[in-house]
């Protein structure tokens, strides 16, 4: 990760944890043919007013994923806590800006109307593609009602080539692991790939610390593997996350080496870290 990215990244996670409730995971899909997918869900730990917006999910897109897409879908669903009476609208809003500048380079702001059962889909036409380097940050915002604390949303927003590609997206499913014990290809898919593995730091070639986080590697480059830095601990000690290096870089512990990670941030939420922790007290098994 460059300095500007790391700029930008700790700008923009202080703004991510004054607003943001209490993001439950994300995962990108590069692999479709027409398409590419930003999935995120969050649980509310407090009300949402009417009108007040809460950014659930920002994402870089490196070089390597420069994104030439001309319509933009939004879906998932809006559960309530008890089942209750939803907002007549959600606004959801993808803002685009420069990392090397911070200048805004296009805003798309879709209104959805969840039905009877929570779910809604919308699309638009975005003006132009998304250059490399930039910076796509989500908010959403309920009209016309409250959004209660424990409301869970999933979200999901799509970019496609031609707008008769939205017909062969697949459907947004509700969930993804959040509140239950997550398994490895959760965490792999939500955490390790987009924050480890892809800037770079854990990845086969660069490989930092002797660790290695891309998919089909996190296993045997963790469980019981001790650490480069504290050989006293083992990356993970199956079911025992308190003996896991792993966990006290992810925290920031005193009295660890180096850095917290990931280098520079955005650090994981408690709810990111909570899903490593009960794949840890789990047993770690590779799942």
């Amino acid at each position: 990760m460059t300095q500007t990215h790391r700029f930008f990244t700790r700008a923009f996670a202080a703004v991510l944890l004054a607003v943001t409730l209490l993001a439950q995971g994300c995962a990108l899909d590069f692999s479709g043919d027409n398409f590419q997918r930003l999935k995120t869900f969050f649980k509310l730990t407090e009300a949402l007013a009417a009108g007040e917006a809460t950014l659930v999910h920002s994402w870089f897109f490196p070089t390597a994923l420069a994104v030439k897409k001309n319509w933009v879908q939004v879906s998932g669903a809006v559960v309530a806590p008890d089942g209750g009476a939803l907002p007549a609208t959600v606004t959801v809003v993808a803002t685009f800006e420069d990392m090397t500048t911070g200048k805004q380079q296009q805003k798309v702001t879709l209104r959805v109307k969840p039905k009877g059962d929570g779910t809604f889909v919308a699309k638009k036409k975005i003006r132009k593609s998304i250059e490399a380097d930039s910076l796509m940050m989500v908010t959403v915002q309920p009209v016309g009602g409250d959004l209660e604390s424990g409301t869970e949303l999933t979200l999901c927003v799509d970019l496609v080539e031609k707008k008769g590609d939205l017909k062969s997206l697949p459907v947004c499913a509700t969930g993804g692991g959040a509140g239950g014990v997550a398994t490895l290809t959760e965490l792999q898919r939500d955490i390790f790939t987009p924050t480890c593995d892809s800037f770079g730091c854990h990845n086969a070639d660069s490989a930092r610390g002797g660790l290695v986080l891309a998919a089909g590697m996190s296993f045997e480059n963790l469980v019981n593997v001790p650490s480069n830095q504290q050989a006293q601990f083992d990356r993970v000690e199956p079911g025992d996350p308190e003996s896991s290096y792993i966990v006290k870089k992810l925290r920031g512990d005193a009295g660890i080496e180096g850095e917290r990670m990931p280098d520079g941030g955005p650090f994981l939420t408690d709810a990111q870290l909570a899903r490593v922790i009960s794949w840890i007290n789990a047993g770690a098994p590779n799942n």
